[in-house]
């Protein structure tokens, strides 16, 4: 066993609640990032990571937290890193010890991944584990990388993984001039879901239809009915006015539905946070907006929308730059997605909060984000119950270094497990869920 985690609990709801050290649980000769999380039926806990190796060589860098004029699939701070590879582990005992890591991808340096377009995974009832990923796809006739979407899934637990398969199309469409970092087309952004029926339902976001003066991507999905033997092939659920580098969340929607979380953008760049039902047999219905003061932004923000359900309720969070203070926003809707009431501001008190997730135990919410209250960045969450009513006050996580970009996922004991990264570890812990 490469990691032995003896995970920290809350010790009550109010602002006094203390923690342990958070513990590191990749390993130290590798560097992590872009966590994952998920938890099966039977309790095994999956994490996943995008994993850059010491021995790569360098390329164009991938996008960070902030806005970017363009359409930007490929913009950052940092414009040389190594190339990335992804990795999973799982724990069968609740997460006090992970098996040694496992490579997803076939393809040295293949995955293109990070914070606001990471890799997903998911479990179905069956046991299996179900990986999404955008990979670096060098094209065959324009002699450039096109971004393409890959599944792959482990039907042994975790221990290997099949070949990957690309779901969505390559096309021939040259955007390179258009798309930062040269690619010529972009299906990335992506996200997975696994339903109670067994089906698994990729989505992401696509540029064929793309002008070269546009800022608007499409919404393309692609639906296995087979837990994740065979596909129905990529269906465009829409044509233009989704935000092509604002990751979506796709989620089981009850009844053979899903529930995708994405941002619109129209003709005058505002950008809105929305979320639409695709049906069974595949038919999408109207977005819609999960409110918040409007926001306009020229260039992409490369801020998710995400989403969870607990039958008719749906909460969702996002970033959006149009509030006083910019920040993350919550809103609640009791009628299965129709309509939704924001909650405002989740943490006025911080110079700027990001990077939301969200997840239910059935019972209440946890919402995690980052944020700076000081020169730091650092973890923090809060509980809502079903109605949206805040549970206790604002907490944080005490880890010691500068933490960023959190997932959580809920466990079947009603607790919470969440995962960051700090430098180039990701550290988790477990958090208690409030009794009332």
């Amino acid at each position: 066993m490469w990691s032995a985690l003896l995970f920290s609990c809350i010790a009550g709801i109010g602002v006094s609640a203390e923690f342990e050290q958070p513990t590191a649980v990749t390993p130290p000769s590798h560097q992590a990032l872009a966590a994952d999380l998920a938890v099966n039926a039977d309790g095994q806990l999956a994490l996943l990571w995008v994993d850059r190796s010491p021995m790569s060589a360098p390329v164009a860098a991938p996008g960070d937290q902030g806005g970017h004029s363009g359409h930007s699939q490929h913009a950052s701070q940092d414009r040389h890193i190594a190339l990335t590879d992804l990795y999973v582990a799982i724990s069968r005992d609740g997460g006090e010890h992970f098996g040694e890591p496992v490579k997803v991808n076939a393809s040295a340096g293949a995955v293109w991944g990070q914070a606001v377009s990471r890799p997903r995974i998911v479990g179905t009832p069956d046991g299996a584990w179900h990986v999404s990923y955008a990979a670096n796809d060098p094209h065959p006739k324009l002699g450039k990388t096109a971004l393409t979407t890959h599944y792959t899934r482990s039907l042994d637990g975790g221990q290997t993984f099949e070949s990957p398969r690309r779901l969505s199309t390559l096309t021939d469409q040259d955007l390179s001039d258009v798309i930062h970092g040269g690619f010529v087309s972009a299906a990335a952004f992506g996200s997975i879901a696994a339903l109670d029926d067994g089906s698994v339902v990729v989505t992401w976001i696509d540029t064929r239809h793309m002008a070269p003066n546009s800022n608007s991507g499409a919404l393309y999905i692609n639906r296995s009915r087979d837990s994740g033997a065979t596909f129905d092939g990529e269906q465009q659920l829409i044509d233009s006015g989704v935000c092509p580098c604002c990751q979506v969340m796709a989620i089981d929607g009850g009844a053979g539905s899903v529930l995708i979380g994405s941002r619109a953008v129209d003709p005058n760049n505002f950008r809105a946070a929305t979320v639409m039902r695709l049906a069974q047999k595949g038919m999408g219905s109207e977005r819609h907006d999960i409110g918040g003061a409007a926001w306009q932004i020229e260039g992409c923000p490369l801020k998710p929308t995400v989403i969870t359900r607990s039958g008719q309720h749906v909460f969702s969070a996002v970033h959006s730059g149009g509030e006083s203070t910019p920040g993350v926003i919550f809103s609640v809707s009791q009628d299965g997605g129709e309509q939704f009431a924001s909650r405002g501001l989740v943490h006025p008190q911080a110079s700027v909060s990001d990077a939301p997730a969200i997840a239910t135990n059935g019972k209440n919410v946890a919402l995690v984000w980052h944020a700076k209250t000081t020169s730091t960045w650092a973890i923090y969450y809060q509980f809502f119950d079903l109605e949206g009513n805040a549970v206790g006050d604002i907490q944080t996580i005490n880890s010691p270094g500068s933490a960023r970009a959190p997932v959580v996922t809920a466990r079947p004991d009603g607790s919470y497990q969440v995962a960051w990264q700090e430098n180039s570890r990701i550290m988790m812990m477990t958090l208690s869920a409030p009794t009332t």
